[in-house]
């Protein structure tokens, strides 16, 4: 486990002491988990520009996203995003799935 430690404005720990008082949370607890569900929903987006320009390969956006690769596919065709799968990678993919047998699918 590491620790991060952030300097707040004087404002800002007002805000977050009331919201504290509010939830009847402590502070640092309240701000991890607000921070990390602010990381959590932009870290998608960053993903996809850096992939979009070209930053990072597929897998790299795919882990950084934190998506089912499924879904990281699916947002990349929502958005307009060619998802440069390289042939052969796709052939593997299919020999792999032909080979394998109903039992393999449905144990």
């Amino acid at each position: 486990m590491k620790t991060i430690r952030f300097r707040l404005t004087d404002a800002e720990y007002e805000r977050a002491e009331l919201l504290a008082q509010l939830l009847d949370k402590s502070i640092p607890p309240l701000l991890k988990e607000l921070s990390m569900k602010g990381i959590a929903s932009s870290i998608v987006e960053i993903a996809l520009t850096l992939y979009k320009n070209n930053k990072i390969g597929l897998k790299k956006a795919w882990n950084l996203s934190g998506l089912a690769f499924h879904k990281f596919l699916g947002l990349l065709e929502s958005r307009g995003i060619d998802p440069s799968i390289p042939d052969e990678l796709i052939d593997s993919m299919i020999e792999t799935a032909k080979a394998l047998t109903f039992e393999e699918m449905f144990p």
